[in-house]
């Protein structure tokens, strides 16, 4: 997917074996969570908080590893 087609506010899931936007390794419980896009700038998307709102996490990711959830 390319990114322009995420938006902020766009519910994503991660892809697995994926890294942060600066490499370190994303855990798995982070990547079994659907995630709000909070902030988006050409591939680096900064997830906020879980779907469910539960959870916050505001950290950058490639945007390469992530898929739209409809």
């Amino acid at each position: 997917m390319s990114t322009h087609e995420f938006e902020v506010g766009d519910v994503v899931k991660i892809s697995p074996g994926a890294t942060y936007f600066n490499g370190k390794h994303i855990l798995p419980v982070i990547q079994s969570r659907n995630w709000v896009i909070s902030s988006i700038s050409g591939n680096r998307a900064v997830l906020g908080t879980s779907d469910d709102g539960f959870y916050s996490l505001y950290a950058p990711i490639d945007t390469k590893y992530l898929t739209k959830l409809v």
